[in-house]
This record gives C-alpha cells, structure tokens and sequence, in this order.
C-alpha cells in the first residue's frame, strides 16, 4: 500500500487502526525535556527503543541529545545509518555474530558497548582487534533492578581494570538503571529509592575514578526519574525514552509531559447500547500493563472491557454514544511495544498528516 498518498489529508480519513504522534506534541515534549537538563547541565542519550524511528532520533540530537540508546545492535544499526553520529547499545551483546556487527559498526560510528562479564570484555576486545576497530566501554553496575550488571563494587573494579587492559578497547564509564523504580506512584518513594541507585552508582564512578581509571560518563535513569537522576551531583546523563510519547502507565506520574502517541481506531460494532467494538486489538495496540484507555469521550466514558487478536470491546457510560464508523483515539499502556507493533508512524499536525514516518528498526 502506497501510505504517501495520505499525506494532507485529515488525521480521521486514515485506515484504521493507524499509530498517530502529534508533532506539536512530541516537539514540545523535547523542548520540555532539553529546557530542564540545561537548568541542571546534565546530558540526555534518549533510548530509541521507544521510538525505534530515525526521524525521531535526528529531532532529538537536533534538540541537544548527546547520543541515541539503542537496545539492540540492529537499532544501533539503523540508527548510526541514518546519520546518527554516536550510539549506545544499553544491553550486553555477547554472541559472537552481534559483537562483530556491533564492532564493525564502531568502524562507521561512535559506539557505546555495556559490559558486565570479563570473558565478555576479552571476546569483543578481541574482535575490534581483529577488525582493527577501537570500541568505547561502559561497565555495567546492578543498581536494584537485579537484572544485568556487576553486583558488587569489587566485581565493577575487577570488570573496568579488564577492559583498560584488553587492546582494542577504551573505557568510558559507568552505567547503571534504576528501572525498578520508574513507575513508583507516590514521589516520595520514588525519589529516595532513585537517589539511593543514583548513589550506588556515582560512588561506583568515583571509586573507578580514584584508581585512575577513565570515567567521562555515569549513564542512568528513565522517564520516571529523569528530574531525579538529572540533578543528582555525580550523574552525566540520563536515558529517558518515553518521555517523547508518554503512555497509560506514565501518565499516572504527573510528568509535565504530554501524550503525543496514540493509536486510531474505528468503531465496527454496536452490539448492545452500551457496548461499542473497535477495530484494534492485540496486534494493534499493546496491553501489557493494563488495557488501553480512550481519548475524545466527551461528557461520557469509554472503558476498555476486553481485547482479542482484531478487536477491542469496550463499556460506554454516561453520554458516550459512538456511532459505527467513528474513529477515536487509544492511549496504550506502554508506548514502546505499541510502536514495536507498526512498520509506519502517521505524523499529524493540526488535525492533518505532515508525514509518514518509517519504524525502520521494527525488529531490528
């Protein structure tokens, strides 16, 4: 299908379902963003892995990002591609078909690797030596997630003295992700338990630092604690990523951010009177943390009861009276496997499609 000849045209002409970001939006998001981490002179690598979209990620270096996060090598791939000039690959990459890519990458582009396992550390220095490659290395620290990373601060020194000593390698600094404590509702909490990683992690920085050690980047932090870790003494910069669509999980933390994705859907079925049926469902829209909400409900109310494969059920109330046909706008619960779900974004402003832009690292 040849979705340029929707450019122009209103946003409610669009087949459905159809992923949406609001330009003004997503740009006042970044502004809003950018303007905080100047008053506090920390630095933002936002993740792509929100977004996975190149357009997106040029908007944000234009915007003052020092880099892109990227989750995979594909999407570091893609983005360093399209022109990004220097990337992060924010997981371990340990097969060896994935550390020559990635190394092979850092031949084209400024690339990040994170590192928590020596043997790791002696594999891809060994290969950017083969390929006459020098690749930048964080060491990755546990910070309470208890995911990857180093689980003691020996472990750290003993992984960062492995990485000055391997050839091919340089290293860069620390990395560590609270991500246990993004979506902590009550602020309070989530303050003292982001400062307690945020800690864990500069003193981490510091040790490494007063062994001589090279540490230029301290790396942490998500959306749910990017004005936490921001102005933590100590941190360089933060990897928020949601922050430029916002969700349903989010949106329950007050952030001075604004919902700028969402999915278009139409309703197909009015089987009762309070019951109204859309044609997104599971393959359209991601319910991984709670079923999607809906925008544009007027002095009603439209809740999301059910989702199948094609098709959401939802419960009207009040004076929310869909006809067959509508189009209303989904909020999903989590942005980032919403997007995962779609090869094109439709960017709409003022009601109509400026431009379509490609998801090209879907599965990357």
């Amino acid at each position: 299908m040849n979705t340029q000849c929707w450019i122009g045209m209103p946003v409610e002409q669009l087949p459905t379902p159809a992923l949406v970001v609001d330009i003004e939006k997503l740009d006042r998001n970044l502004a809003t963003m950018a303007d905080y981490l100047a008053r506090v002179k920390t630095n933002i690598r936002p993740h792509a892995k929100t977004h996975k979209t190149p357009a997106i990620g040029h908007r944000q270096m234009r915007a003052g990002a020092v880099g892109l996060c990227c989750a995979t090598v594909g999407e570091a791939e893609v983005m360093a591609y399209s022109g990004i000039p220097e990337v992060m690959i924010a997981n371990e990459v340990v097969d060896p078909l994935s550390v020559r890519r990635a190394v092979n990458l850092a031949r084209q582009a400024r690339v990040l690797m994170i590192v928590d396992d020596p043997q790791n550390v002696r594999d891809i220095g060994a290969t950017a030596r083969q390929y006459g490659a020098t690749v930048d290395v964080l060491v990755d620290l546990d910070v309470g997630l208890d995911r990857c990373g180093a689980r003691s601060l020996e472990a750290l020194v003993a992984l960062a003295q492995e990485v000055e000593r391997t050839k091919g390698l340089r290293l860069r600094g620390v990395f560590g992700y609270e991500g246990q404590v993004q979506f902590i509702a009550d602020r309070q909490e989530r303050t003292a338990k982001g400062q307690d990683s945020n800690a864990r992690l500069v003193r981490a920085a510091k040790e490494l630092s007063g062994l001589g050690m090279n540490i230029e980047i301290v790396s942490g932090a998500g959306t749910g604690t990017y004005d936490i870790a921001g102005e933590f003494p100590g941190i360089t910069e933060i990897q928020a990523g949601s922050y430029i669509f916002m969700d349903g999980t989010y949106q329950k933390l007050g952030l001075p951010f604004e919902q700028s994705l969402t999915v278009l859907a139409t309703v197909v079925s009015r089987p009762s009177a309070d019951l109204a049926v859309f044609d997104v469902g599971l393959k359209g829209i991601s319910p991984e943390r709670f079923n999607p909400s809906v925008q544009g409900c007027g002095a009603g109310a439209i809740e999301v009861k059910s989702l199948s494969e094609e098709h959401s059920v939802t419960r009207l109330s009040g004076a929310a009276a869909p006809k067959p046909g509508d189009k209303l706008h989904f909020v999903p619960s989590h942005c980032c496997t919403t997007v995962n779900l779609y090869d094109s974004m439709f960017a709409v402003r003022q009601g109509r499609v400026e431009a379509i832009w490609p998801v090209a690292a879907r599965r990357a």
